[in-house]
């Protein structure tokens, strides 16, 4: 995998914040069978590649969350920008989306719109998807 150039398109699968939970552990089924389920905080559903990491987070039978461990862009700053770029755009307009809290070491995005949140770290690996519910913001 080459991490030092300007991705185009993303390797990780799209899973759909509102999907079933079933529909998304059929998504991560057709990447691979290791899917590791977890129950704490929250209810989880896990699967590592060679090239990434991927979760999916239900509530009420429906998934909640998605979280990516992507390393794809990671040899520029250049490249990190338009992964991101690429995730915003995965789960709604870019026009929807916007930067509401930058801090020490994360990075904040809310989209009313499409009712979704966007968080990650400033090293820009690991990223996650959350429902947004602006009554809670």
């Amino acid at each position: 995998m080459h991490l030092d150039f300007l991705p185009d398109k993303l390797d990780t699968p799209h899973i759909p914040l509102r999907s079933s939970l079933h529909d998304g552990i059929e998504i991560l089924q057709s990447i691979g069978p290791n899917i590791i389920e977890d129950i704490g905080s929250e209810h989880c559903f896990r699967l590592e590649t060679s090239s990434f990491s991927i979760a999916v987070c239900a509530k009420d039978g429906h998934v909640a969350s998605v979280w990516y461990d992507d390393p794809i862009g990671r040899g520029s700053a250049a490249g990190k920008e338009r992964k991101i770029e690429l995730y915003l755009m995965r789960y709604g307009s870019l026009s929807n989306w916007e930067l509401r809290m930058v801090n020490d070491s994360m990075r904040y995005w809310v989209n009313g719109y499409d009712k979704a949140a966007m968080v990650y770290s400033l090293h820009r690996d690991v990223i996650r998807f959350n429902l947004y519910y602006e009554e809670y913001a």
